[in-house]
């Protein structure tokens, strides 16, 4: 292969691809309706339809978990039990990463 076919095909391996990137970033810097215009974009549901989807699937998680629960013979556990408890598994995760009151870090 010359010397030339090799220029040539990394042109177009390289170039070819950097080029297009260029015009697409070039095309949404000048266009003034925003990105979602551009790319025509617009959302499948709306955003309560998403809330409500998210709730039921919530529902059907624990719905789930409390079947499991009873074939091994526990109690259920409703929505408010499953929240307090992940939120308190939160804040005692925080409470472990954040430092000793009075600890300046000056130990370290």
């Amino acid at each position: 292969m010359s010397l030339l076919q090799q220029v040539y095909f990394l042109g177009m391996v390289l170039g070819v691809p950097a080029l297009l990137v260029v015009v697409a970033l070039l095309a949404g810097h000048f266009h003034e309706d925003g990105y979602g215009e551009l790319l025509d974009w617009k959302p499948t549901r709306s955003p309560q339809r998403e809330v409500e989807l998210e709730l039921g699937e919530l529902d059907q998680m624990l719905a789930a978990q409390n079947r499991y629960r009873r074939l091994r013979g526990a109690p259920p556990r409703s929505l408010e039990e499953v929240s307090d408890n992940a939120w308190a598994s939160f804040y005692r995760y925080g409470e472990m990463r954040s430092p000793p009151a009075g600890s300046d870090g000056a130990g370290r």
